[in-house]
């Protein structure tokens, strides 16, 4: 992928978050069919970025969450995969914790660039911007290169402090985890920051959160932080074990994954895969 045509699209993300920060002040609720927040800076924000994607990749997919419909070619170079807000019913209470996310899948279908910025829910700063190009193995921070801190790898390959989704409590059998936590003398503690995407990226770049289990949701709500991850040394699994795929049923049908997603360290999700399956 250009360089430039890159970097355009980040810029593009960076304007949209200040757009969506600015709108946050004026915002009015509405729900679509499946009961779920939808914004006036949703649709906004998802039509700029269909409109730029297609200017900068023409040749290529693209899949949102709010536009339905757009044709989709198992033979384009990348599909470009994006959530205009993330965390849309924070973001309708005036709440921080949302951001704009874009994840990029080359044509085998492999995470290889993602872009995610949270305009006002950064580490010790106002704001948080994550990205990877695809042909960079490069991850950045507010405009650094970013890599996890060594001595905190050892708390993430056994995480106990996790992001997670309010559904998971109706996914994943608490009967089973209670117990097997309480015999090995270890205790989870969960935190909800109601925005997929912060909670994978926040394994990474908060100190006191080791690793995120992530509800079933759509191929939106995590796509953007996939490379970014992966490319630090975490990547996603499902909580029973099996590989993570980004398939038809996910890109095309627009299904939600069938589990939890476990995500973080290898070893990490060693750990968690252990503690939470009977």
């Amino acid at each position: 992928m250009d360089k430039k045509l890159f970097e355009a699209l980040r810029k593009e993300v960076k304007e949209c978050g200040a757009f969506a920060k600015k709108q946050q002040l004026h915002v009015k609720r509405s729900y679509k069919s499946d009961k779920s927040v939808v914004t006036e800076a949703d649709i906004a924000v998802a039509e700029r970025l269909i409109a730029k994607i297609r200017t900068l990749f023409p040749d290529c997919n693209i899949i949102n969450e709010e536009i339905k419909g757009l044709p989709f070619s198992k033979d384009a170079p990348y599909t470009f995969i994006f959530d205009p807000i993330d965390g849309t019913d924070a973001y309708s209470q005036g709440m921080p914790s949302w951001c704009i996310g874009v994840g990029i899948l080359d044509k085998a279908r492999q995470c290889v660039g993602g872009i995610v910025y949270a305009p006002v829910f950064g580490k010790c700063s106002e704001e948080l911007f994550m990205w990877t190009a695809p042909d960079s193995d490069a991850v950045y921070l507010n405009g650094e290169k970013f890599a996890v801190e060594p001595e905190l790898l050892k708390f993430k390959d056994k995480p106990t402090q996790i992001t997670t989704g309010s559904e998971i409590l109706t996914q994943i059998d608490m009967s089973i985890v209670l117990p097997k936590l309480a015999k090995a003398s270890c205790s989870f503690k969960f935190k909800s920051f109601g925005s997929s995407l912060i909670h994978i990226v926040s394994a990474l770049v908060f100190c006191g959160i080791d690793a995120c289990v992530d509800p079933t949701c759509y191929v939106w709500d995590i796509a953007a932080a996939h490379a970014i991850i992966k490319k630090a040394g975490f990547d996603y699994q499902y909580y029973t074990g099996e590989q993570f795929v980004y398939d038809d049923d996910l890109l095309i049908k627009r299904k939600r994954f069938p589990k939890p997603l476990v995500i973080g360290t290898a070893k990490g999700r060693k750990f968690l895969i252990s503690h939470m399956n009977p």
